[in-house]
């Protein structure tokens, strides 16, 4: 009896992904909380809020473009409410 081969699971590629090439910036969660000095948890929450992160295979990646994208608007609207209650 011939001994079945194990397959092998391939990882993704995610260099073509992530990769300072390209025009937009990617990186996997656990990248990106320390890149912004976030708690893991608490950046895929904002990751998610923003639409900027998906799934590729098993991993997950941030488009750190949106996120920069969502973080300003935030800021803006706060800026502006924070603005609204102090003239008040």
């Amino acid at each position: 009896m011939a001994k079945a081969k194990k397959k092998r699971s391939i990882k993704p590629d995610l260099d073509q992904y992530i990769c300072e090439r390209n025009e937009k910036r990617y990186m996997t969660y656990s990248q990106a909380a320390l890149f912004y000095s976030l708690p893991y948890y608490g950046l895929v929450r904002l990751a998610k809020a923003a639409g900027a992160s998906w799934k590729v295979r098993k991993t997950a990646i941030v488009d750190l473009d949106k996120l920069d994208l969502y973080l300003e608007e935030l800021r803006k609207e706060e800026h502006e409410h924070g603005t609204e209650t102090q003239s008040n």
